[in-house]
This record gives C-alpha cells, structure tokens and sequence, in this order.
C-alpha cells in the first residue's frame, strides 16, 4: 500500500475598508490536512483542518478502502521539488501603511469617489508527500490592493473597481493603475454598437473567465469520453478548429510565471505546460490518473480538488500563447473597447456566447483608457472569436504586478 499526506496552509491579515477609511484588521489561519491510501485496486482517503493526528488520519484512510473507490493507477513517486513565488511578508503595521498611502492620495485625486473593500495578504502553501518518495512544495506570498469605487450620490451598489495583485505591489505602483483607470470613468462618451475590437485583461479574470468556460467544461475526461463534449471529434483530429494564432495551455511553468508545478494526484509534467490548443488544433484534454483509467485516455496532470476531497479532472491556471509585445501591437492603429467587469456569461452548446458588460473603457490605438462607456452586451460565437475574429495576445502584462497579459478580438456590442 501506498500513503499520501497532503497538506494545505493558509495564512491572511484583511484589512477592511469603509467610507475610503481602514474599518477592520483581521487575521485568519486555515489548515488542512489529508491521507491517502492506496492499495492498488481501491483508495481511502481521511481529511482534518487544523492540528492534525496523522496517525488517526492513517487508520481512517486505511478503513476506508472498504468503500471500494476504483483506484488502479500507480501514484506518483521519486519525484522531489520545492518552489516559492514569495514576496515580502508585512506585518500588521505596513499593511496599514500601504493601505494608507493610496488611500490618502485617492481622497486627494478622487473626491468624487467613494472607495471600500479592501487589502489582503495570503500566504497560501500546498505539500504532497508520499512512501514512495513524493516530497513536493509550493508557496507563495502575495498582496491584494482591491477596492470598489462608488461615485458620491450614486444609487448603484458599484460604479467600478479596481485591483492589483502581485508579491511585491508598492504605493506609486498601486497609484499608476487606479489613477488611469479612474480618470477614464470620470469621462463618459458615446455608447458603442456594432462589431467592435474588444480587450480582455487575462484569461482567468473577471471579464475574461466567461470567455473560457466551454473549454474548461467540456475539455474534461468524462464530457470528452461520453461524447457530450462541444469539442466532440475535434480532440487530436489535426485540423484547425481556431485561428491558427490562438494557442491556449495550461499553466504551470514555475519559471514564467506563479503557478504551481505539480497538480492534485503529485503529478509534475514535463514539459510542465499543457497544450490544450496548439496553433488552432484542439489537442489537449483534463484527465487525472483516476479519469485517465476510468476512460481510457492518456493521464495528463490535471488532477484539481480541496486537500479533503478526492482530485478530479479539471484545468488549473489557463495562459494563451502570446502574439504580439505590446496592446498597441494588437490594435494596429484603432481603438478598441477595454471589458473591464462581466455580470455573468451564458455559452449555449453550440458556442454562442454572451456576456453582460457592466464596465467597460474606451482605449485609444495606444491602448491607453480614454473615457467611460455605457453598459453593453458582447455576443458571439467561441468558435469565431478565437477563429477568423481573433486577433492575439500579448506579452504586455494587464499592470505592473500582474503577470496575466491582454486578450484581443472582435464581438458584437448590443446596446
């Protein structure tokens, strides 16, 4: 039998924010801890939080392979690594100091402007240790600046946000973003229509997610292998589906970016990026070890899950493959519209995609943000907006702490 310890930690000081004033400080802990065993036909699997008895945790995992949960893969083993993606750790005080100073100079620039939420710093860490030599971690430190911006009289609950995160954000760094992005929405123009060029900033984002849905539900195993899948047929048939610009993989390269390298089962890639699309050929499919067994299909280390669950299959950090260096690369000489907040998305099974914008930027052809504009719905179809209307991707990050870039097309703006 083989035994599994994983282990999660997290550690986090809030600051709460109220009237564009500090309101609260809270600190918070989370740990927890799992045991796996693995006989080679089934698994048990025992979970705790806080202070855990491994030996306990041992005993519970072991009784519980009589449950007989199907597991016939061989675990992960001789596979050591130790990663850190950790900036600075404040204590109490110079959180309040950071906090402080945007704070101080927002009231200043942005008397029209209401600010709350708040600054958040997480030390997040994951472990997976095995008998059969599994000894794998990660940690990384990183602080949140993100505050919600009502305009003073307003009735709406938000009028915008905005947000860094990144291990090592600063007060000027912070003050760059927020001031360009506030100064636009004070400056309404014109509500868009038609076929326009639109921004997303990142992949994962809150404008960007919806975009990315259909691949992450239906590139799984088990909508690939039932034939349920969107993508049925296209998995590996070497025709081009998408704009053979568009490349789309799974992240986990420590090297080039803060993504863990290993997945939930312990599994470490090489390479540690996944193909998922490849020059517009669909080619990459989520399957943990205990889907690849169930389905038949090649395992591919997406294995994702809370430390007291069983892992399944599932894609982690999603990053498009870079077309072009800057946004005004992209733009090629036109403005474009910046999809700054999503209410929600709606995708239909054959692709069609809409998605209510609730802040949105005019960008000139620099990609700088020049002025406000009304809500809008965005519509199209997945397959013709990573298709004939895809334009790239950038090597230009969304600001200077982040390392998600911007994603550029076309879709129909309905007012």
């Amino acid at each position: 039998m083989t035994r599994e310890i994983v282990r999660s930690e997290y550690r986090a000081i809030k600051l709460g924010v109220t009237e564009s004033t500090i309101g609260s400080v809270r600190t918070q802990t989370e740990d927890q801890t799992a045991v796996r065993i693995m006989d080679g036909q089934h698994i048990g699997l025992a979970s705790a939080c806080g202070r855990a008895d491994i030996d306990a945790l041992t005993r519970q995992a072991t009784d519980a392979l009589v449950f007989g949960i199907p597991c016939t893969a061989d675990p992960g083993c001789n596979t050591s690594l130790s990663v850190e993606h950790a900036g600075p750790v404040r204590d109490v005080d110079e959180l309040v100091g950071l906090t402080e100073g945007v704070l101080e100079q927002l009231r200043a620039d942005f008397p029209q402007f209401v600010f709350s939420h708040g600054v958040e710093q997480q030390e997040l860490a994951w472990h997976i240790e095995s008998d059969a030599g599994l000894d794998l971690h990660y940690r990384r430190v990183a602080t949140q600046v993100a505050f919600i911006a009502k305009e003073k009289g307003s009735g709406n609950i938000f009028d915008t946000f905005v947000g860094v995160e990144g291990p090592t954000v600063d007060v000027e760094g912070v003050l760059g973003s927020f001031r360009e992005h506030l100064a636009a929405y004070l400056n309404p123009v014109d509500p868009p229509s038609g076929r326009r060029v639109v921004v997303f900033p990142g992949a994962g984002g809150m404008a960007g997610s919806g975009l990315f849905q259909l691949f992450r539900s239906d590139l799984t195993a088990r909508s690939v292998a039932s034939g349920s899948s969107l993508f049925h047929g296209m998995v590996g048939d070497g025709r081009a589906h998408f704009s053979e610009r568009f490349g789309l993989h799974e992240w986990r390269d420590h090297r080039t970016g803060r993504v863990c390298p290993f997945d939930m089962e312990g599994t470490v890639r090489d390479p540690l990026d996944l193909a998922i699309i490849a020059d517009g050929r669909v080619c990459g499919v989520a399957a943990s070890k205990r889907d690849a067994e169930r389905y038949g299909l090649p395992a591919t280390g997406t294995a994702v899950g809370d430390v007291g669950t069983l892992p399944t299959s599932g894609f982690g950090r999603l990053r498009v493959a870079p077309t072009v260096d800057r946004l005004a690369d992209a733009l090629d000489g036109d403005g474009a519209l910046l999809v700054w907040f999503v209410s929600g998305s709606d995708c239909t099974r054959t692709g069609d995609i809409a998605l209510p914008v609730a802040v949105a930027l005019a960008l000139d052809a620099n990609g700088r943000p020049t002025g406000r504009v009304p809500g809008f719905t965005l519509t199209g179809n997945l397959f013709d907006v990573f298709g004939a209307d895809y334009i790239g991707a950038t090597r230009q990050r969304i600001d200077p702490f982040s390392d998600e870039s911007f994603l550029v097309a076309r879709m129909t703006v309905q007012p």
